[in-house]
């Protein structure tokens, strides 16, 4: 009796730990699975409606999106951002970043779509708050994009005032300038931009080339005022030459006559 007691007891042991490695691998599914739904959003938060929700979990989206673009991984990016659009069709910076994809994927129309879109969002953000600072950075740079440089100009500008402490404000502003001549104003921007943080290397870069156009600009306008002053001087002396071209030639002395 005895073999037969403890087979049944292995058998019995064996049955139990199968049942409990079941028990734990669905604990483990459910809680893998909970972690995926947490990953895409989640349960609704206490008092979030159904709109707040998708927006969070569009700007959670557009997150991971910007590291998929940091990453050079474009197709991926361009489909996180296009969902997070889809849950929220009004994130500006969703289209903001979506254009930034498709530029670096070479699809350059609806690049600039995506720029236009984004460009209304943000005009409508900074109208409804004037003070957001970061809505009006991001609208410099859709600007920027677009190649609508005074517009970009004015809006970073605005950003800078708005938060006199952001360096990439700044920047930004600078290049803004510098592709608009602009130099002094570029030169300012960024010596601003070095001042909140001294590393930055493309400030340093674009500061030094902002002033050679400076430079330029100083030594053509010098050029340009000692040409005007040459020909004011030929118009004078030209002037003066004709003038005495077109005077009367005294009379010639009457030649006396025989017997006077």
């Amino acid at each position: 009796m005895t073999a037969p007691f403890a087979i049944l007891t292995r058998t019995n042991l064996l049955v139990v730990a199968t049942a409990v490695f079941l028990v734990g691998a669905n604990s483990a599914c459910r809680r893998d699975s909970g972690k995926s739904a947490n990953a895409n959003g989640g349960a609704t938060l206490p008092g979030e409606s159904a709109a707040d929700r998708s927006t969070r979990e569009a700007k959670t989206l557009v997150a991971q999106g910007k590291e998929l673009y940091k990453n050079d991984e474009d197709e991926r990016a361009a489909q996180t951002f296009q969902e997070a659009i889809r849950l929220s069709p009004d994130l500006a910076e969703a289209h903001l970043r979506l254009g930034m994809a498709y530029a670096a994927l070479d699809k350059k129309t609806e690049a600039e779509e995506s720029y236009k879109k984004a460009v209304d969002l943000f005009k409508k953000r900074v109208q409804s708050d004037p003070k957001d600072a970061e809505a009006f950075f991001y609208l410099g740079q859709a600007h920027s994009f677009l190649h609508q440089d005074e517009e970009a100009s004015r809006a970073l500008r605005q950003a800078t005032r708005l938060k006199p402490d952001d360096e990439e404000a700044f920047y930004q502003l600078g290049m803004s300038e510098t592709r608009l001549a602009h130099y002094p104003e570029a030169v300012s921007a960024f010596k601003k931009a070095l001042e909140l943080d001294p590393d930055d290397y493309r400030a340093t870069d674009a500061l030094e080339e902002a002033q050679e156009g400076a430079k330029r600009v100083k030594e053509g306008k010098k050029h340009a005022e000692d040409m005007l002053k040459k020909q004011q001087e030929n118009a004078n002396a030209n002037g003066n030459t004709n003038s005495n071209s077109s005077a009367k030639p005294s009379p010639k002395p009457k030649r006396p006559s025989p017997g006077e």
